[in-house]
């Protein structure tokens, strides 16, 4: 029996070669299998704890001026805002049918995983909030387990699902690559599921912690704010 990381090599061997389905997977089984998807959360969460604890423990970047400061806050919650808009623009079109069918319509007729850029922009915008290029760099592991093995099994998945219906999906529409001229307007009709509203109460959460990484920057700029990782 061929092993996890072979049936997904034979699925997905580059962007560019079409799509074969071999032997079918057990969809549920072999994603709850897979390390780096239950790895995925938890992963997050210390890499982005670590990453605001070691800006906060050291001194921040020399003070830019005034319009280099403004600039760098309207971009972070720009680039923050658009992910947040992504995603519930993705998830109204796919949670009410991500198990039953392929989605082609809206974004997901224009790259396979809107969602993930949807996360990678918000999460892109925390480093720019909090002007800390160590909590950028503390994002990379997670955003690269996500990159080169969380999406690969769930793509995996949606192979042994959906069979010929979505290899011929992935041949038309790329796993990243925006194609805007590719767009296909659909209805959405997921705005009523469970799925949805637990997508939009994650976004306040999401929402909530790009506010407090703005106040840290405040306090880590003050004169009273000790950096106990450097002298």
């Amino acid at each position: 029996m061929n092993s996890l990381a072979t049936q997904i090599q034979m699925h997905f061997p580059s962007e560019s070669t079409p799509l074969r389905v071999s032997a079918p997977l057990d969809p549920v089984a072999t994603v709850k299998r897979s390390f780096a998807y239950r790895a995925r959360l938890w992963m997050t969460g210390v890499s982005l704890g670590v990453g605001v604890f070691l800006a906060m423990a050291t001194r921040p970047l020399a003070p830019f001026s005034a319009p280099v400061e403004w600039t760098l806050e309207l971009l972070g919650w720009a680039v923050f805002f658009s992910g947040a808009v992504i995603r519930v623009w993705s998830s109204s079109h796919i949670c009410a049918r991500k198990s039953r069918d392929v989605v082609r319509t809206g974004p997901y007729s224009v790259c396979r995983n809107p969602l993930y850029w949807g996360t990678f922009l918000m999460v892109a915008a925390f480093p720019l909030l909090l002007r800390s290029p160590i909590l950028a760099v503390c994002m990379l592991p997670p955003i690269l387990l996500y990159l080169l093995a969380v999406v690969p099994v769930e793509e995996a998945v949606m192979a042994s699902r959906h069979g010929d219906n979505y290899a011929s999906y992935c041949r038309s529409v790329s796993r990243w690559w925006p194609n805007f001229l590719g767009y296909v307007k659909g209805e959405p009709l997921g705005c009523q599921t469970a799925g949805y509203r637990r997508e939009c109460l994650g976004l306040i959460w999401w929402l909530g912690f790009a506010i407090g990484l703005d106040f840290l920057f405040l306090f880590e700029n003050a004169a009273w704010w000790m950096h106990p990782l450097q002298s």
